[in-house]
């Protein structure tokens, strides 16, 4: 690479939709840097205006393929403290069953396809030889663990319409969770050796960048559940998250960013485990001490770590959860709409999401606001870049390039995107 010039990385993939990378050096250091989103607008606030609240989470829950529960579970909640509905223990449990489902999905995709090709020196997960297939395997193994528990309690692997405002339209058997619960437990091997696996590269990436962490913390590592927590010191409520969370528009992007108390920051595994790592289960901190895995880190490669060490937490919750389970019939509560707004926060795997909609008196969205993980790191992901790409002038450009590709999917910023590959177009001057 030179010292000074500009290049461009194009169309890069594992992000949602399309982006590019576009970088200006001047004398070795980095006066420009920028992650230009040009997706098209969705504009899922403004489909939701105008809908009656239960189309809601049936409209949002479309806005991820993967990170359909998230969006559910979260209108959800943001309807229940709009029309002050209360949640029997049994539904809650059943909601933080189907969010741990979709975090094993979720991380095991990413962990097993996307990341792992890097270090493995490989293209993608098809150039995996005879030993590496194994891999594949772990990959498709863990996620048959969520999907399964994902149809049993929505009827379907996508967009289940089962979880509804106040609980279920129809509860899961409580057989069918008591059959997977051989699967669970057999899926622990596993994934205690991908955290092996994934410690085992934390040398090769030692860049680190101190930044402010943000996610929900609460009890027994509980994603759906407690108060909005900052590494500056902040905890907040979640209704108050508007005084500290600012969206902010850039001109050479269609995807929006995001301040905490007018500071860059993270969200994600990673920033979980900063900050509520003391409510992870036994088997997590046993491996963590282990493995002398620590926490707080500012290594932006822990993010992976931290969704492996996740993946054995959402197993252990959910075998809890269902050898604690005695199902019982509770029919939907019937809601009375009246002008009101709520607010729902919940973890999805990717970082803290916020739903926040204005209702009239019938019951009708007059205001919705969605703010996903996504937008609130890619700040936090151009600077990182900012001084992560000087360490790298001395190596050839195609290295280069893997070496940025590799950081920028340390955050996860997408799960649906397959291919493995950049154009590059680089321009010296």
């Amino acid at each position: 690479m030179h010292k000074t010039g500009h290049f461009s990385i194009k169309e890069i993939t594992k992000v949602e939709g399309h982006a590019n990378l576009d970088v200006e050096l001047k004398n070795g250091k980095v006066e420009k840097c920028e992650l230009q989103v040009y997706e098209g607008q969705r504009f899922f606030e403004q489909m939701v205006v105008g809908k009656h609240f239960s189309q809601i989470p049936l409209i949002v829950s479309r806005i991820c393929g993967f990170c359909s529960i998230s969006h559910l579970n979260t209108a959800n909640e943001a309807i229940e403290k709009s029309f002050n509905i209360k949640l029997s223990d049994q539904t809650i449990l059943l909601r933080e069953l189907a969010t741990n489902a979709e975090f094993i999905k979720s991380h095991a995709l990413h962990l097993m396809l996307l990341v792992l090709p890097d270090f493995l020196g490989k293209e993608s997960a098809l150039e995996f030889d005879k030993k590496e297939h194994q891999y594949i395997h772990w990959a498709l193994d863990l996620k048959k663990v969520g999907t399964d528990l994902i149809k049993v309690l929505g009827g379907r692997v996508y967009h289940t319409v089962n979880i509804r405002p106040g609980g279920f339209t129809l509860l899961p058997k409580q057989s069918g969770l008591n059959s997977l619960l051989p699967e669970l437990k057999k899926s622990r091997e596993t994934t205690i050796k991908a955290i092996e696996l994934f410690d085992s590269f934390k040398k090769d990436f030692p860049f680190a960048r101190e930044t402010e962490y943000v996610g929900l913390v609460g009890s027994n590592y509980c994603l759906l559940c407690g108060k909005i927590y900052c590494s500056d010191g902040t905890i907040i409520e979640e209704e108050d998250y508007l005084s500290h969370v600012k969206e902010f528009v850039v001109p050479y992007s269609t995807s929006r960013e995001a301040s905490f108390n007018k500071k860059e920051y993270q969200v994600g595994a990673q920033a979980r485990i900063n900050l509520n790592q003391n409510e992870l289960c036994d088997s997590a901190k046993e491996i963590m001490q282990r493995l002398k895995l620590h926490f707080p880190s500012h290594k932006i490669y822990y993010n992976n770590i931290a969704q492996a060490i996740e993946l054995l937490q959402c197993i252990e919750a959910s075998i809890e959860i269902i050898q604690l389970l005695q199902l019982s019939k509770e029919p939907l509560p019937k809601i009375k709409p009246t002008e009101a707004e709520g607010i729902g926060v919940t973890e999805a795997p990717r970082g803290t999401l916020y739903h926040h909609y204005s209702f009239d008196k019938k019951g009708f969205v007059r205001r919705a606001n969605i703010v996903v993980p996504t937008l609130q790191n890619n700040r936090n992901v151009e600077s990182d870049l900012k001084e992560f790409i000087p360490s790298l002038l001395k190596m050839p450009q195609e290295k280069a390039n893997l070496e940025i590709e590799k950081l920028i999917r340390a955050y996860d910023p997408c799960i649906s995107c397959a291919t493995h590959f950049l154009k590059v177009n680089w321009k010296k001057k």
